[in-house]
Protein backbone atom coordinates (compact mmCIF):
# COMPACT_ATOMS: atom_id res chain seq x y z
CA UNK A 1 0.00 0.00 0.00
CA UNK A 2 1.54 3.58 -0.63
CA UNK A 3 2.39 5.73 2.36
CA UNK A 4 -1.05 8.22 0.68
CA UNK A 5 -3.37 5.08 1.46
CA UNK A 6 -2.18 5.68 5.02
CA UNK A 7 -2.39 7.27 8.65
CA UNK A 8 0.62 6.64 10.27
CA UNK A 9 1.65 7.69 13.68
CA UNK A 10 5.12 9.23 14.19
CA UNK A 11 7.49 6.43 16.19
CA UNK A 12 4.42 4.27 16.32
CA UNK A 13 4.28 1.96 12.93
CA UNK A 14 1.66 1.70 10.67
CA UNK A 15 -2.20 0.65 11.30
CA UNK A 16 -4.59 2.83 9.75
CA UNK A 17 -5.29 2.85 6.57
CA UNK A 18 -6.38 6.36 5.62
CA UNK A 19 -8.77 5.51 2.21
CA UNK A 20 -10.66 2.67 4.16
CA UNK A 21 -13.37 5.67 4.46
CA UNK A 22 -15.62 3.38 6.75
CA UNK A 23 -18.37 3.57 4.17
CA UNK A 24 -15.53 3.10 2.95
CA UNK A 25 -15.68 2.48 2.36
CA UNK A 26 -16.57 1.51 1.39
CA UNK A 27 -18.59 1.59 2.67
CA UNK A 28 -21.96 0.08 2.31
CA UNK A 29 -23.09 0.43 5.49
CA UNK A 30 -26.60 0.30 7.57
CA UNK A 31 -29.77 0.88 5.47
CA UNK A 32 -33.04 0.54 6.62
CA UNK A 33 -36.34 1.61 4.39
CA UNK A 34 -39.41 3.72 4.84
CA UNK A 35 -42.76 2.71 4.27
CA UNK A 36 -43.08 1.77 0.21
CA UNK A 37 -45.66 5.08 0.08
CA UNK A 38 -42.37 7.54 1.11
CA UNK A 39 -39.85 5.38 -0.99
CA UNK A 40 -39.51 7.87 -3.96
CA UNK A 41 -38.91 11.13 -1.42
CA UNK A 42 -36.82 9.41 1.53
CA UNK A 43 -36.14 5.47 0.74
CA UNK A 44 -34.32 5.12 3.96
CA UNK A 45 -35.25 5.61 7.38
CA UNK A 46 -33.45 7.15 10.25
CA UNK A 47 -30.59 4.55 11.47
CA UNK A 48 -27.77 3.74 14.04
CA UNK A 49 -25.67 0.85 13.61
CA UNK A 50 -22.20 -0.12 15.10
CA UNK A 51 -19.65 -2.34 13.49
CA UNK A 52 -16.15 -3.86 14.73
CA UNK A 53 -12.88 -2.84 12.50
CA UNK A 54 -10.21 -5.32 12.05
CA UNK A 55 -7.04 -5.00 11.08
CA UNK A 56 -5.56 -8.27 9.03
CA UNK A 57 -8.19 -9.88 10.94
CA UNK A 58 -7.33 -8.52 14.33
CA UNK A 59 -9.57 -6.03 16.36
CA UNK A 60 -8.56 -2.23 15.78
CA UNK A 61 -11.56 -0.33 16.31
CA UNK A 62 -15.12 0.27 16.18
CA UNK A 63 -17.21 2.29 13.59
CA UNK A 64 -20.64 4.09 14.53
CA UNK A 65 -22.98 5.29 11.63
CA UNK A 66 -26.30 7.08 11.58
CA UNK A 67 -28.81 8.54 9.62
CA UNK A 68 -31.15 11.58 10.51
CA UNK A 69 -33.10 14.36 8.98
CA UNK A 70 -31.58 17.38 10.06
CA UNK A 71 -33.49 20.23 8.65
CA UNK A 72 -36.30 20.33 6.28
CA UNK A 73 -35.67 18.13 3.23
CA UNK A 74 -31.83 18.02 4.53
CA UNK A 75 -30.02 14.85 5.32
CA UNK A 76 -27.20 13.76 7.31
CA UNK A 77 -25.09 10.55 7.32
CA UNK A 78 -22.64 10.32 9.96
CA UNK A 79 -19.54 7.93 9.94
CA UNK A 80 -17.63 7.83 13.11
CA UNK A 81 -14.27 5.43 13.48
CA UNK A 82 -11.77 5.40 16.40
CA UNK A 83 -9.31 3.00 17.60
CA UNK A 84 -9.95 0.70 20.55
CA UNK A 85 -7.19 -1.68 20.16
CA UNK A 86 -3.37 -1.70 20.14
CA UNK A 87 -1.51 0.94 18.61
CA UNK A 88 -4.91 2.52 16.82
CA UNK A 89 -5.67 3.02 20.57
CA UNK A 90 -2.67 4.16 22.14
CA UNK A 91 -2.34 7.06 18.90
CA UNK A 92 -6.13 8.45 19.37
CA UNK A 93 -6.86 7.32 15.73
CA UNK A 94 -10.17 8.40 14.57
CA UNK A 95 -12.01 9.31 11.47
CA UNK A 96 -15.25 11.25 11.38
CA UNK A 97 -17.38 11.45 7.73
CA UNK A 98 -20.27 13.92 7.54
CA UNK A 99 -22.59 14.40 4.71
CA UNK A 100 -25.21 16.36 4.26
CA UNK A 101 -27.43 15.78 1.32
CA UNK A 102 -31.26 15.45 -0.32
CA UNK A 103 -32.42 13.04 -1.47
CA UNK A 104 -33.32 13.47 -5.59
CA UNK A 105 -34.96 10.81 -7.59
CA UNK A 106 -34.83 8.61 -5.02
CA UNK A 107 -30.54 8.88 -4.21
CA UNK A 108 -28.71 11.09 -1.86
CA UNK A 109 -27.31 14.56 -4.02
CA UNK A 110 -24.40 16.70 -2.29
CA UNK A 111 -24.94 19.35 -0.15
CA UNK A 112 -21.79 19.24 1.74
CA UNK A 113 -19.02 16.53 2.81
CA UNK A 114 -16.57 16.55 5.66
CA UNK A 115 -13.73 14.23 6.20
CA UNK A 116 -11.77 14.86 9.63
CA UNK A 117 -8.91 12.40 10.99
CA UNK A 118 -6.68 12.45 13.68
CA UNK A 119 -4.09 10.18 14.68
CA UNK A 120 -1.18 10.98 17.36
CA UNK A 121 -1.86 14.66 17.43
CA UNK A 122 -2.07 14.67 13.73
CA UNK A 123 -5.02 16.18 11.83
CA UNK A 124 -6.02 16.17 8.15
CA UNK A 125 -8.74 17.36 6.95
CA UNK A 126 -11.26 17.42 3.67
CA UNK A 127 -14.18 19.61 2.65
CA UNK A 128 -16.64 19.35 -0.23
CA UNK A 129 -19.27 21.98 -0.30
CA UNK A 130 -21.90 22.61 -3.46
CA UNK A 131 -22.37 26.16 -4.50
CA UNK A 132 -25.13 26.16 -7.00
CA UNK A 133 -23.50 24.29 -9.95
CA UNK A 134 -19.73 24.52 -8.77
CA UNK A 135 -18.13 22.32 -6.12
CA UNK A 136 -15.79 23.79 -3.53
CA UNK A 137 -13.17 21.56 -2.35
CA UNK A 138 -10.50 21.82 -0.05
CA UNK A 139 -8.05 19.14 0.69
CA UNK A 140 -5.42 20.87 3.65
CA UNK A 141 -3.56 23.79 1.91
CA UNK A 142 -4.89 22.74 -1.49
CA UNK A 143 -8.37 23.96 -3.27
CA UNK A 144 -10.20 22.76 -6.05
CA UNK A 145 -13.15 24.13 -8.37
CA UNK A 146 -15.30 21.64 -9.67
CA UNK A 147 -17.96 21.20 -11.90
CA UNK A 148 -21.39 20.11 -10.11
CA UNK A 149 -23.59 17.26 -12.23
CA UNK A 150 -26.98 16.31 -11.65
CA UNK A 151 -27.30 13.61 -8.93
CA UNK A 152 -23.57 13.80 -7.76
CA UNK A 153 -22.79 12.42 -4.63
CA UNK A 154 -19.48 12.21 -2.11
CA UNK A 155 -17.90 8.67 -1.17
CA UNK A 156 -19.32 8.32 2.46
CA UNK A 157 -22.95 8.54 0.71
CA UNK A 158 -22.32 6.21 -2.07
CA UNK A 159 -23.39 3.50 0.59
CA UNK A 160 -27.11 5.25 0.89
CA UNK A 161 -27.50 5.08 -2.70
CA UNK A 162 -26.55 1.14 -3.44
CA UNK A 163 -28.55 0.26 -0.37
CA UNK A 164 -31.50 2.17 -1.82
CA UNK A 165 -31.26 1.13 -4.98
CA UNK A 166 -30.77 -2.84 -3.75
CA UNK A 167 -34.12 -2.31 -1.59
CA UNK A 168 -35.72 -1.27 -4.89
CA UNK A 169 -34.75 -4.26 -6.60
CA UNK A 170 -31.38 -3.35 -9.00
CA UNK A 171 -29.57 -5.96 -10.52
CA UNK A 172 -26.43 -6.67 -12.42
CA UNK A 173 -24.19 -3.37 -12.43
CA UNK A 174 -25.05 0.62 -10.56
CA UNK A 175 -23.33 3.17 -11.68
CA UNK A 176 -22.95 6.77 -9.74
CA UNK A 177 -21.34 10.12 -9.87
CA UNK A 178 -19.20 10.94 -7.10
CA UNK A 179 -17.15 14.27 -6.10
CA UNK A 180 -13.90 13.66 -4.17
CA UNK A 181 -10.96 16.04 -3.99
CA UNK A 182 -10.62 17.44 -7.65
CA UNK A 183 -12.90 15.21 -9.59
CA UNK A 184 -16.36 14.04 -10.19
CA UNK A 185 -15.91 10.54 -11.51
CA UNK A 186 -17.85 7.52 -12.02
CA UNK A 187 -17.96 4.41 -9.60
CA UNK A 188 -19.52 0.99 -10.46
CA UNK A 189 -20.48 -1.92 -8.26
CA UNK A 190 -21.39 -5.58 -9.36
CA UNK A 191 -23.98 -7.02 -7.43
CA UNK A 192 -23.26 -11.00 -6.88
CA UNK A 193 -24.72 -13.86 -5.40
CA UNK A 194 -26.27 -13.96 -1.85
CA UNK A 195 -24.13 -15.64 0.74
CA UNK A 196 -24.03 -17.07 4.53
CA UNK A 197 -22.33 -14.48 6.23
CA UNK A 198 -21.26 -14.77 10.25
CA UNK A 199 -20.90 -12.01 12.39
CA UNK A 200 -21.28 -10.74 16.00
CA UNK A 201 -24.29 -9.69 15.32
CA UNK A 202 -25.15 -12.75 13.88
CA UNK A 203 -25.66 -14.87 11.12
CA UNK A 204 -27.10 -13.97 7.95
CA UNK A 205 -28.09 -14.21 4.22
CA UNK A 206 -26.24 -11.80 2.32
CA UNK A 207 -26.33 -10.32 -1.42
CA UNK A 208 -22.51 -9.65 -2.44
CA UNK A 209 -21.20 -5.67 -3.50
CA UNK A 210 -17.91 -5.35 -5.41
CA UNK A 211 -16.26 -2.18 -6.13
CA UNK A 212 -15.26 -2.06 -10.17
CA UNK A 213 -11.94 -0.32 -10.22
CA UNK A 214 -10.19 0.66 -13.52
CA UNK A 215 -6.39 -0.66 -11.95
CA UNK A 216 -6.15 -3.71 -10.37
CA UNK A 217 -4.96 -3.53 -6.84
CA UNK A 218 -7.42 -2.86 -4.40
CA UNK A 219 -10.55 -4.64 -4.05
CA UNK A 220 -13.67 -3.92 -1.62
CA UNK A 221 -16.35 -5.68 -1.21
CA UNK A 222 -19.61 -5.38 0.63
CA UNK A 223 -22.37 -7.82 1.80
CA UNK A 224 -25.83 -6.90 2.70
CA UNK A 225 -29.13 -8.21 4.10
CA UNK A 226 -32.24 -7.87 3.02
CA UNK A 227 -33.44 -9.72 6.15
CA UNK A 228 -32.20 -6.06 8.08
CA UNK A 229 -33.92 -4.35 5.58
CA UNK A 230 -30.43 -4.21 2.89
CA UNK A 231 -28.14 -3.22 5.77
CA UNK A 232 -23.93 -3.72 4.86
CA UNK A 233 -23.42 -6.92 7.22
CA UNK A 234 -19.74 -7.50 6.46
CA UNK A 235 -17.53 -5.00 4.37
CA UNK A 236 -13.57 -6.28 3.19
CA UNK A 237 -11.02 -4.38 1.56
CA UNK A 238 -7.97 -6.30 0.66
CA UNK A 239 -5.03 -4.61 -0.64
CA UNK A 240 -2.19 -5.83 -3.69
CA UNK A 241 0.08 -6.62 -0.81
CA UNK A 242 -2.49 -9.03 0.97
CA UNK A 243 -3.08 -6.54 3.82
CA UNK A 244 -6.89 -5.80 4.99
CA UNK A 245 -9.31 -4.14 6.50
CA UNK A 246 -12.35 -5.03 7.55
CA UNK A 247 -16.22 -4.03 9.19
CA UNK A 248 -18.41 -6.11 10.61
CA UNK A 249 -21.90 -5.94 12.17
CA UNK A 250 -21.49 -5.84 15.83
CA UNK A 251 -24.91 -3.97 16.75
CA UNK A 252 -28.08 -3.48 15.37
CA UNK A 253 -31.88 -2.10 16.71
Amino acid sequence: MHSRDRVCARHHGRFWPSRFAPWVALGMLALLLQPAAAAERTPLQPFALSYEVLRNGKPLGEANLSLARVDGENWEFLSHTRGTQGLALLAGAEIIERSTFRWQSGLPELLQYRFSQDVAFKRKQRALTRNGERIDSTDGKNSYDLVFEAGAMDRNSVVLAIGADLARGAAGELRYRVADRDAVEWQRYRLGASERIDTPAGTFDAVRVERIREKPGRTTTTWIAASLGHVAIRTLQREADGETIEMRLLRHP
